[in-house]
């Protein structure tokens, strides 16, 4: 099977808020792509996949199967994150990284308490 390498992944859990209730949809996969067996992405291309299915453990890698029969390959020292619905929508659209994604929920909560 084909892989795609990343580097800075993040495993996504998230979350929707309906009626004040947090429903968990998924876990998803963020990274920078380092090197493309499918021929898909770009070198250094930021990418989210699309639902994990399953892991599993390699060493000090961890192989990521997704929802479309994806595999990933990410360090084993890779980080957790929540983010809602919205902000993976976000990151989709505009090809963010995690941490602009963070920065644009700390940027919206200041300007809430502002007003």
């Amino acid at each position: 099977m084909d892989k795609t390498y990343l580097k800075d992944a993040y495993i996504l859990s998230v979350y929707d808020y309906k009626d004040f209730e947090k429903s968990f949809l998924g876990e998803f996969l963020s990274g920078v792509v380092i090197d493309d067996e499918t021929f898909r992405f770009r070198p250094f291309e930021q990418m989210v996949t699309s639902k994990i299915v399953s892991k599993s453990a390699d060493e000090d890698k961890l192989e990521i199967y997704t929802h479309s029969e994806s595999c990933y390959v990410i360090d084993a020292d890779h980080k957790l994150i929540d983010i809602s619905f919205v902000e993976l929508v976000v990151m989709r659209a505009g090809a963010y990284s995690v941490d602009r994604v963070l920065e644009m929920r700390e940027q919206l909560k200041s300007q809430n308490k502002s007003h």
